[in-house]
């Protein structure tokens, strides 16, 4: 995508994000792995880069239990937590040597968070290991995983696939985080 107008920078952008409070912060992911912290009252210039990527940002989410705590995934094989404040990622993760294509945090416990990365999908809960996803559930043959979700009120995930198709999964047994009252 190409974002341009006489008010605002010349940018290809992958992904975008923003809050979903009174906040008008954005982010923007790159082609080039940069992600620009950038505001629509100063729309001229950047607030922050951050740069960790070393390829194209493909997904960025913020969590719904921190206003300064986001996510981003790349085709660098990595997943990044970040802090808004500090120009380094907090933590960075690799389960598999593939590109990751989304990443989302659970709306329940705010230690969880989804990804996906073609051949699976994959529940990490950071209060259980730093290194390794908690669930890995692999995709049926020559179908790839595209986007996961978590459903609200519920431990379900719906996976979107290469063939168009959602499948729910159920989180069985997965009694982790700070559940929201």
């Amino acid at each position: 995508m190409k974002f341009h107008s006489e008010y605002y920078l010349e940018i290809c952008f992958s992904s975008f994000t923003s809050k979903t409070s009174r906040d008008d912060i954005y982010l923007i992911g790159t082609l080039e792995g940069k992600i620009h912290k950038c505001s629509f009252s100063n729309r001229q210039n950047f607030l922050t880069t951050y740069q960790k990527h070393f390829g194209l940002v493909n997904h960025i989410e913020w969590s719904p239990f921190s206003r300064d705590v986001f996510l981003s995934c790349s085709s660098d094989w990595t997943i990044q937590l970040w802090r808004q404040n500090l120009p380094s990622p907090v933590l960075s993760f690799t389960s598999a040597k593939r590109s990751v294509n989304c990443v989302r945090w659970s709306p329940l416990h705010s230690t969880v968070f989804a990804a996906v990365n073609g051949q699976q999908v994959e529940i990490w809960d950071l209060s259980t290991s730093l290194l390794n996803p908690t669930i890995v559930h692999c995709a049926t043959p020559g179908v790839k995983m595209r986007v996961v979700l978590f459903a609200t009120g519920s431990d379900c995930i719906l996976v979107g696939d290469s063939e168009g198709k959602v499948t729910v999964y159920k989180l069985k047994n997965f009694g982790v985080g700070n559940q929201v009252k």
